[in-house]
């Protein structure tokens, strides 16, 4: 009897044992786990924030954006990126504010310390400090141990050249986004591809005709200018330069005057440079040759305007000499021998009245009359009543010199040309080369002769408007050029925006004097660059090279 009783009190106590462990065990198991999802979820938060720059779930810094480089034809650095750190503040994780703005001043001496105070004492649990900083900053940031100062891996957009190619790139705005130019026609493609974005520009052709640019604006105390080179055969711009400029790696006022693109935003009335366009149109008719005359031996009267010659010849001229000696009688009359409507479907035709532009966003429409009257058809005739941008004139005069094959500009690397479109036949784009090459050697364009490159091209000075009227203390200059004649590789447009006489230019402030050397200095200067050196062979007879044309 007892042993059985002592058997069953065993049984219970062991039980009774085995069930207190259980329930001690299940406690001590579930905080395990209660504890280690608290400590998962600690770790993600930490993990996270550390990654994205937040702090305590309030977020907000922008990811790193991995933007791709932009490189010149021969593989140069136009644009890059590199690795930087930027600054943020978690208000709420600081013991003292006050010792924190102070702190935060010092290092960063443009930073108020009673704005900062402020700042950091509002609800907001994020706050930028500063954007890239210098490792020296980064340094000093971390030796005055602030608590709540944060570090955010992020990128820096860097222009090695600055100003340079300052409207081609454009910019990006303070997240790497592109604001501006190619860096934000092409943004996407520079975000999501690792490969580099390769320009047509050469680096050093840009940097030789900026220099030029720049030391004739001085000279002529002009408010600014234009000028691009271009390939004619592919229609690749090499060298595209607008002054003012800006330094892309410095975040100015967008709406800034320097930061207007002049080569192709600006609508200028071409002055006497569009009789090369009128002389193509007479010669492209068939009823025209170099060597019909027209009579400008008096002033044209066309409705209420008169049209005179600037220093006129007097006599009949041929339209080889119109040209030559730049005379407005003389366009005058072959626009009207061939009529308003052959005219303006002549310019059509060529492009003149469509919109040209290259890969940036920045352009400009030509500006023409509406209603295309005979006065309308004397006045464009010699420059004036149509204004284009300096990337549409010499885009055209490429394509007529190009054998008369029009190509589309633009700024991307082109191997071979693309599919381009005539607008004027071989012989009419043959006989216009020379043209070219007699107004330089012979006619008003003496300055933009340089010795061995056969350089032919036409100025043109049109004075500017405002509020509708013309002014006559003001005005452009400008050129357009080819060399060498008469197989031209490159074209050369420039303009002076208010170009000023001065004693070098005996009291002229018109574009033969200021303009036409400008251009000379530069193709000097850069036909070496290109391969083309001086030519030792004899000057043709232009005229009978103009003659044996058919």
């Amino acid at each position: 009897m007892y042993k059985g009783i002592g058997n069953n009190l065993y049984s219970l106590t062991t039980r009774s044992v085995k069930i207190a462990k259980q329930r001690v065990l299940l406690a001590i198991s579930i905080f395990v786990i209660l504890f280690s999802i608290l400590i998962i979820r600690l770790a993600q938060v930490m993990v996270c924030n550390s990654k994205n720059g937040v702090c305590a779930n309030y977020t907000v810094a922008p990811q790193v954006i991995s933007r791709a480089d932009i490189i010149d034809r021969n593989g140069i650095i136009i644009a890059t990126s590199l690795p930087t750190v930027s600054l943020y503040a978690c208000p709420h994780e600081m013991i003292n504010i006050k010792e924190a703005a102070q702190k935060i001043a010092t290092v960063f001496p443009e930073i108020n310390e009673q704005d900062m105070f402020k700042k950091l004492s509002s609800a907001k649990k994020f706050l930028w400090i500063k954007r890239n900083l210098s490792p020296t900053q980064e340094q000093e940031v971390l030796n005055q141990g602030v608590p709540g100062m944060h570090f955010l891996k992020t990128e820096r957009r860097v222009y090695p050249d600055k100003n340079l190619l300052a409207h081609i790139i454009g910019g990006t705005d303070i997240d790497n986004i592109g604001i501006a130019g190619l860096e934000k026609v092409f943004d996407d493609v520079l975000r999501e591809s690792s490969e580099p974005i390769r320009l047509s520009i050469d680096v050093k052709i840009q940097h030789a005709v900026h220099d030029e640019l720049r030391k004739s604006i001085e000279e002529f105390h002009a408010l600014g200018g234009a000028a691009i080179v271009m390939e004619i055969s592919t229609g690749s711009i090499l060298a595209m330069i607008s002054l003012p400029d800006f330094d892309p790696n410095k975040n100015s006022d967008p709406s800034s005057p320097e930061r207007f693109n002049m080569a192709t935003s600006s609508a200028i009335e071409p002055g006497s440079t569009a009789k090369l366009f009128n002389t193509t149109m007479a010669l492209e008719s068939g009823r025209i040759t170099p060597f019909t005359k027209f009579d400008a031996r008096f002033p044209l009267k066309v409705g209420r305007f008169t049209v005179h010659d600037f220093k006129g010849k007097g006599m009949f001229l041929t339209v080889e000499e119109i040209l030559k000696y730049s005379s407005n009688i003389g366009s005058a009359h072959i626009a009207l021998e061939l009529g308003r409507e052959h005219q303006k479907k002549f310019y059509k035709d060529i492009g003149l009245l469509d919109t040209v532009s290259c890969e940036l966003s920045e352009t400009q429409h030509t500006l023409y009359p509406r209603f295309w009257s005979d006065a309308a058809a004397v006045t464009i005739s010699y420059g004036h009543g149509i204004a284009l941008s300096p990337l549409h004139m010499i885009t055209t005069i490429s394509g007529i010199l190009n054998d008369g094959i029009l190509n589309a500009p633009t700024l991307l690397q082109r191997e071979t040309a693309g599919e381009g479109r005539r607008i004027v036949s071989k012989k009419t784009s043959d006989q216009l080369k020379i043209l070219m090459r007699l107004n330089v050697t012979e006619g008003a364009n003496k300055f933009a002769e340089v010795k061995g490159y056969f350089v032919g091209g036409k100025s043109g000075t049109a004075e500017k408007q405002k509020n509708g009227r013309y002014q006559k203390d003001a005005n452009y200059a400008g050129f357009v050029g080819a060399f060498p004649m008469p197989t031209p590789k490159y074209s050369v447009y420039l303009v002076l925006n208010e170009p000023k006489a001065t004693p070098k230019t005996h009291g002229y402030k018109t574009a033969g004097w200021n303009a036409a050397p400008t251009a000379a200095a530069i193709i000097k200067r850069i036909g070496p660059m290109l391969g083309i050196m001086p030519s030792e062979k004899a000057e043709p007879d232009w005229k009978e090279e103009l003659r044996k044309i058919r």
